[in-house]
This record gives C-alpha cells, structure tokens and sequence, in this order.
C-alpha cells in the first residue's frame, strides 16, 4: 500500500492534470464560441428585422406544382383543378374561342379541293395541311403507302406530333379526314374536320404545355375508297400499336359535337369522362353506338385501340358547306365548340397516369363485332370480308 502521504503527492498531480486539462478545453470552447458571436448576431438580427424588409425569396418554379399534382393523381382531372389538364384545359378552351385561321383556313382548303380533278385536288390539299400544320406550330410529315388492298396506286397521310413530356413513345391519335368531295350529292365532305383538327393542334401548341403523352394529328386520305388510308396507317404503324392509347376522329357532318361514340367499349367510360370534366359545360356528352363501319375509326377498332368518334348528331348541318360562301359567326362558333371539345378530350385521355383502356385481344374484338355484324357487313361489306379473311384488323 502507498504510504499516506506518497498516496497524496499523487491526488495532487492528477488534480493539477484533470484541472489544466478542464481549463484547455474551456479556452478552446470559449474561443469557438467567440468564432461564432457575428454569425450569431447576424442571425438575431435578421429575425428582429420585420418582415416586409427582408430580402423576398427567389420565386420557385411556377410549374413545379402543377407537375407534382400531375405524377400524383391516376386520374386525369379532378375537381380540385390541381391537375396538369385542369390547368391546361381553359387555356385550350381561350385558344379555340378568340382569334385564329379558322375561317382563312376553311377557305384555303374549299379553294385547294375546287378543281374536279381529284388527284390534283388530292395533292393541292396536301399542301395545304403541310402549310396549316406549320402555321400551327408543329412539324408535318407526309406518310405514303401501297393501297393494302393491292389494287394499284399509293395513299398519303398528313401527319404531326406533339411531343409528350414522359411516355413519348405511347401516344393519342387525333384523326380527320382530308379529301375530294364525294360525288354524292347528299355527302358531306371533310373540310370542316381537317380545318377543326388543324385548329386543334394549333390551341394546344399554344398552351406550350406537353401532356405525359404525345399526341398525333393524322389527316387522312382515301375514306371515299374504303378508308384505305387509315388501313394502311394501322398496317405501316402494325409494330407500335400496343403504345397507342386512344384513336380520337372528327366525324362532325359539319354538326355541333354533342357526343362520342365508344363502340360499345364500356370499360373506356371511365376514364374518359374522368378526361372529359373540364368540358362538362359545353355539353360533349358520352354517347353509346356501335362501330361506325365505313370511315377511318373502323382501322383503329379492328386494331383493338379505344377508338373514339366525335359526332355531330344535331340535325342542321352547317351551310357554308353546301354553298360557296364564307362561314357565318355562329358557324364558326359550333366549329370552336368542335375544337375546344375535341382537343381538351384529347389532351386529358394522353395525359391520364393509367390509359383509358387496354386494347383488345383479336377474339375479344371478334366478340365486340358480334354484336354489330348486321350494321358492319351493311355499311361496310368489303371491310367486314377483309376482317373475316384476315387481311384487316389485329391478328389472332
């Protein structure tokens, strides 16, 4: 054991250590500390500063909550206008509503389709779509293709696309038809509807808002001779068509759009009506019909795609089509009503997080036609015989 005072002199030297040790670190926090007094000023300042002086932060990113609300929601509009559609939607709807080629467009077509030489009318309207398309802000391609009947000759399409923002590669198809006057008196022709789908692309270019889809604008030829160039789309597009996510065709008549026929593809009506709720008031209702056979919708429900018909189902047709003249104000009216309806519903199916619908298998497609083999094989003999043979349609 330590003698008493041994055991001391000890205590002594480890106070003295603990003691200087204690006394070297209160200097070293004291000096930190020291450090830190102007940032704490600082500080202590700025909060006793009101809040009216202080610097105003950076203002963040005005669409940074639109998209956020936008990958959110599964559906595509709601009733909170926080979605990406909702906001879009009006903007459209001004677009289609106040100034615009319209009329200068409507005029430009019924003066490129005049001469009764087909082929030359067929080529002159060409141009003018190309012409309109890039007016309105987009980039158009023509699409020539072999008649996929056989018989000789080629079809050509129109086309352009707005981009989508994530999901490019799967689109939503907006379709008119572009053509000659058939020689039937009693037919309407398509100016109407290749004039309003122009319009279409322009109101939503405007918005420089892209949906999470692309979108393509497709002028048609061909429908007065079994829709052959729709067929030939389907059949030339065969590789990409399990990333289309809806067909959306004018089919007015040069008639106010009150409805879409769906093809009695009932598991659409959801989704669609979830995309349809900013137009609610312009009174594009759903309407319930069966294939419309005979016009560029059939390719697309033969393919399986949720095809979508925008019809002018009011009785009185637009009279500028059957005369010479200029379109009057109210003319003009239904046909913004047509494009507002048209691209809004356009907009929201390619904007939904889930599609509207899948496509169908080609023995669900059979069960769909089931239903409707009398009304096909009337309107459309030829096109039903090419389905039942196989050379139309989606494959088994």
């Amino acid at each position: 054991m330590l003698a008493r005072r041994e055991w001391c002199t000890h205590w002594d030297i480890i106070s003295s250590s603990v003691f200087a040790i204690q006394g070297a670190q209160r200097r070293f926090f004291t000096m930190q500390f020291a450090k830190l007094l102007p940032a704490l000023f600082i500080t202590l300042l700025l909060f006793s500063i009101p809040a009216v002086a202080q610097l105003t932060p950076a203002e963040p990113d005005p669409l940074a909550r639109i998209r956020d609300a936008a990958a959110a929601n599964v559906q595509a509009c709601s009733a909170t206008g926080e979605t990406l559609c909702e906001q879009v939607a009006p903007k459209i709807i001004a677009n289609a509503q106040g100034d615009s080629p319209l009329a200068e467009n409507l005029r430009h077509l019924r003066a490129a389709l005049a001469t009764k030489n087909k082929s030359v009318a067929a080529e002159q309207a060409i141009a003018w779509a190309m012409s309109a398309f890039r007016q309105a802000g987009l980039e158009p391609r023509v699409e020539k293709y072999a008649n996929p009947d056989g018989s000789p000759g080629e079809q050509q399409n129109v086309v352009a696309e707005y981009r989508g923002r994530e999901e490019p590669d799967e689109w939503v198809l907006v379709g008119a038809h572009l053509g000659p006057q058939q020689e039937d008196p009693n037919a309407f022709d398509n100016r109407c509807d290749a004039a309003s789908l122009i319009e279409a692309a322009r109101d939503i270019s405007l918005t420089a808002m892209h949906p999470k889809r692309s979108i393509r604008f497709v002028l048609f030829t061909g429908e007065e001779l079994g829709t052959l160039a729709s067929w030939a789309y389907t059949r030339a597009h065969s590789a990409e068509l399990d990333r289309a996510r809806a067909a959306i065709l004018f089919h007015s008549q040069c008639r106010r759009i009150t409805g879409y026929a769906n093809n009695e593809r009932r598991d659409i009506e959801a989704g669609l009506h979830d995309a349809m709720k900013p137009i609610e008031s312009l009174g594009a209702n759903l309407a319930i019909h069966g294939p419309l056979a005979g016009i560029d919708d059939f390719d697309f429900l033969l393919e399986g795609i949720p095809t979508l018909s925008a019809l002018g189902i009011q009785e009185i047709p637009i009279g500028f089509v059957a005369h010479e003249r200029s379109a009057t104000t109210d003319e003009l009216d239904t046909l913004r009503h047509n494009v507002a309806a048209v691209a809004v519903t356009a907009f929201g199916v390619a904007e939904r997080a889930a599609p509207i619908g899948q496509r169908l298998s080609h023995s669900e497609i059979e069960v769909l036609l089931g239903k409707w083999d009398v009304y096909a094989q009337t309107e459309a003999p030829e096109a039903w015989k090419q389905w039942k043979s196989g050379q139309r349609g989606r494959l088994p």
